[in-house]
This record gives C-alpha cells, sequence and structure tokens, in this order.
C-alpha cells in the first residue's frame, strides 16, 4: 500500500461452486458477510431492467445492501466517444440520467483513466491527502474513501463502479468481502448497460419509423390540398375581384351610418383574400427564386409589416443576436415568420408577450426535437408567445392541414410554415406545457 492506496489483482477472487452447495452465507474473519440469495436478487434485478434509470436503481440499491457505503456511482467509457467518461450518479431526474449526466475529458482523472488501461481495483483510502486527486472537486463534493471497481466485458474495460465516504462518515476502508461483493456485482453491469443500450436503440428506431410513417401520411395529406388549393383559390380570387371592384365605386361619403358597415365588409373580404394567398402558397409545389439573406433583417422587416395587427397591449421582443446566413426565397420565408408571430398573436390574446430570436445552432442529432431530418449547421428563428400553451397530444398535429384549436382558425397557417421549411431543406418543432406558453422553432441551413 502506497499513498494511502491498495489495489487487488484482476480478476477478484469468485464465489465457490462449495460456497453455493455448502451454505447461504460465505464469511471472511472480520466485516460483512455476503449473501448468495442477495447477490442473486441484484443479479434478477438488473436482468429486469429496461433503462439505464432502472439500472442505477439496482445499483444504488445493491451497494448499500451489500457494503457500509450510503453512495454509489458509474463511470462509464462510452465507445462511441472515446476522448469521454460519462459520469452517472443518482441525483435528480433518474429517468434522464443519460441525457443529463456530465461528460469529463478521458484523460482528467487519474484514477479512471488507471482503470481503463489497468483495469485494477483502485482503493484511495483518504482522498484529501491522495496526490492523484483533484483536491478542488474533492473539496467541493467532499470525498473522504473513493473505491473504484473496472465494469469489464469480453476482456475491455467499459467503465468503473465506484463507491465512497463523504464528509462526516470520515475514512471508511473497504473490507475483502465489500470490495468481492462490488466486483462480483460490477461484472454484471456490462452486459446489463448492453442490454439496456440495445433496448434504447430499437426503441429510438421503432420511433424514428412511426415520425417517418406520419411524416409521409401529413405529405399525402399536404399534396392533397395543393391539388385542391389551386382550384379553390383561382376562384376565390375571381370572386374578391368582382366583391373589390363592386366595393371601390361605393362613394364613401354618401353612406353615413352604413360605412362602419361597409368598413366590417371590406375587412371581412381583405381577410378571405389572406386566406386565398395560404392556399396558392400551400399548394406551390417549388419554392421560389433563393437568394443569400439575412433571417434577422427578414424577421424585422417582417415585424414591421404584422405589427399593426397586433394590439399595443401585446409586448414584442426582437433579440437580434448574429447569426450566419441562410438561402432562401424571401417571399415564403416572410410568410413563415408572418403565420408564426401571428400564431403567437392569436394565443396571447389582448395582453401578453412575443419573443423572437435568431441563433445558430449545431445538432448531432434531430430526433430529440420530435421531428425527421439530417443533423447539421442551422440557423434557428425561435417564436416563444405566453399563452395557454398546446396539449401535449395535440402538438404533433399542429402542422397539419385544416387542424386547428382556434374558433376562428382555418388550420393553414401553420401547415404553410411547415411546407416553406422543408421546401428550404429545414424543420420546425413545437415545445410547449400547458400554461406556459409555446415555442415554436423554424430551423434553416447555414451557410457557413
Amino acid at each position: 500500500m502506497t499513498n494511502g492506496e491498495s489495489t487487488w489483482p484482476k480478476p477478484p477472487i469468485p464465489l465457490t461452486h462449495a460456497t453455493v452447495v455448502t451454505g447461504q452465507w460465505r464469511t471472511y474473519p472480520a466485516g460483512m458477510p455476503i449473501s448468495i440469495e442477495q447477490i442473486l436478487r441484484h443479479s434478477g434485478e438488473l436482468q429486469q431492467a429496461r433503462s439505464i434509470g432502472d439500472l442505477m436503481r439496482t445499483t444504488g440499491a445493491a451497494v448499500k445492501a451489500m457494503t457500509r457505503y450510503r453512495t454509489a456511482w458509474i463511470s462509464w467509457f462510452d465507445p462511441e466517444r472515446s476522448d469521454q467518461i460519462r459520469v452517472l450518479a443518482v441525483s435528480g431526474p433518474i429517468e434522464a440520467i443519460w441525457e443529463t449526466s456530465p461528460i469529463i475529458p478521458r484523460g482528467a482523472d487519474a484514477m479512471l483513466e488507471e482503470i481503463a488501461v489497468g483495469g485494477r481495483v483502485i482503493v484511495v483510502e483518504e482522498a484529501r491527502t491522495d496526490p492523484r486527486t483533484n483536491k478542488a472537486m474533492v473539496e467541493h463534493y467532499g470525498n473522504r474513501t473513493i473505491v473504484n471497481v473496472p465494469i469489464v466485458l469480453g476482456g475491455s474495460v467499459r467503465g468503473a463502479l465506484a463507491a465512497g465516504s463523504f464528509g462526516d462518515e470520515g475514512v471508511v476502508v473497504p473490507t475483502p468481502e465489500e470490495l468481492e461483493a462490488l466486483a462480483i456485482f460490477a461484472s454484471q453491469l456490462a452486459p446489463a448497460f448492453d442490454r439496456v443500450h440495445a433496448l434504447a436503440a430499437q426503441a429510438k428506431a421503432e420511433e424514428a419509423q412511426r415520425q417517418l410513417h406520419r411524416h409521409l401520411e401529413s405529405l399525402q395529406r399536404v399534396e392533397l390540398m395543393g391539388v385542391l388549393a389551386a382550384g379553390v383559390a383561382h376562384d376565390l380570387n375571381n370572386l374578391l375581384g368582382v366583391a373589390f371592384s363592386s366595393l371601390a365605386i361605393i362613394d364613401v361619403s354618401k353612406l353615413g351610418s352604413d360605412a362602419e358597415a361597409l368598413a366590417d365588409v371590406n375587412s371581412a373580404l381583405e381577410r378571405m383574400r389572406d386566406i386565398a394567398r395560404q392556399l396558392l402558397l400551400l399548394g406551390r409545389e417549388r419554392s421560389g427564386q433563393h437568394q443569400r439573406l439575412d433571417l434577422n433583417d427578414k424577421v424585422a422587416s417582417t415585424l414591421a409589416l404584422v405589427r399593426p395587427s397586433i394590439p399595443r397591449s401585446v409586448s414584442v421582443v426582437h433579440e437580434r443576436d448574429g447569426a450566419p446566413m441562410v438561402e432562401g426565397d424571401p417571399v415564403q420565408l416572410e410568410q413563415a415568420v408572418a403565420n408564426l408571430v401571428i400564431n403567437a398573436r392569436d394565443a396571447v390574446g389582448a395582453h401578453g408577450r412575443i419573443e423572437l430570436s435568431v441563433d445558430e445552432q449545431l445538432l448531432d442529432e434531430v430526433a430529440a426535437l420530435g421531428v425527421s431530418g439530417r443533423p447539421g449547421r442551422f440557423v434557428r428563428l425561435r417564436v416563444s408567445d405566453s399563452g395557454p400553451g398546446i396539449p401535449r397530444e395535440l402538438q404533433r398535429r399542429v402542422f397539419d392541414p385544416l387542424f386547428t384549436t382556434k374558433p376562428l382558425g382555418t388550420g393553414l397557417g401553420l401547415a404553410v410554415v411547415s411546407r416553406v421549411v422543408e421546401q428550404h431543406h429545414g424543420f420546425v418543432s413545437v415545445q410547449s406545457e400547458p400554461g406556459h406558453g409555446a415555442t415554436f422553432a423554424l430551423y434553416l441551413p447555414s451557410l457557413q
């Protein structure tokens, strides 16, 4: 033993067949006995685990039951990112533990690096004095004794099961039987992790297939709407032309009290003209002339056009940060931005807040956003409102043509947004919690 560290050979001494046959307990001269039934129970729980959260719950319970340590964590060497180590500890929302766990560089922890290279059990009896421990981290977390047991599968070190004491718990040096119990449990963790990751990959693939199926159904509905839109919009525009021509020859000064009624008629006709334009845009199979443009500039010019239709009591904020250029049809993008703002206006009503921001996003995957598409570098426009929010079960339908939750809605505005963004090789997502507003995010490929 040097510098407060003890090491044990790999692999640890296993329980023998004779032990299993002759008795329930295997007891060492001093310390806690190892219960065969206990180990088998924890092994069965690992086999039943369906998620990383299940594995961590089982690990925490097993370490508490088999040792004097109250705290356990797992350092996982991700084979897909060999330069990183993911640290899993039972704290916070355990069902999202993999997504929220901290990631450290591979060479940042000398003990973990030694385990990865040598596959040895490492015990640091006093973390405050061991020369290899990060003293700032030790002071922050209050580490005292640290036990690291390698997790091995097929001769390859996949990670480390760790347990230890903290603060007033003082130095708790593990007994040989505690080390053996941890080693036996660690030997079962690697295949359990692989099985859980395989289940997660299968679930992810199935969800991607479902999303693709929904996407194809939506595209079919959009194509059908495109066929109908051309004829409907053409006829509607002809009738609107007649109506506007007739209104133009009326002398408003002679109408007296009827002038207000005529103004209402004119407003209704203008609303019908807007719907006709949306139908034409929805039915357009190809986008128009594309050019390089600054999405921040397009947002600013669109806000100038639609701001008069938003009540003065509604706060509209445009956070203008630097972002790369995009390529697109300025008319179509203006229509998409306007529809998002108008949708937010309808959500907040007479009072509320609408926030718009443009930034750059590098996405390794887009499935987490609930959409289908290719990862890459995007310019993102976010439009957030302080409205009532959208129920979770309705969020995947808000971009469907003719689907609306508004009493006077047409179900075309967000369908147009989705259609325009797809034609620009991007995608749009929605995030909302009932009672906490909604945020629509438009992603367009970055030119940088």
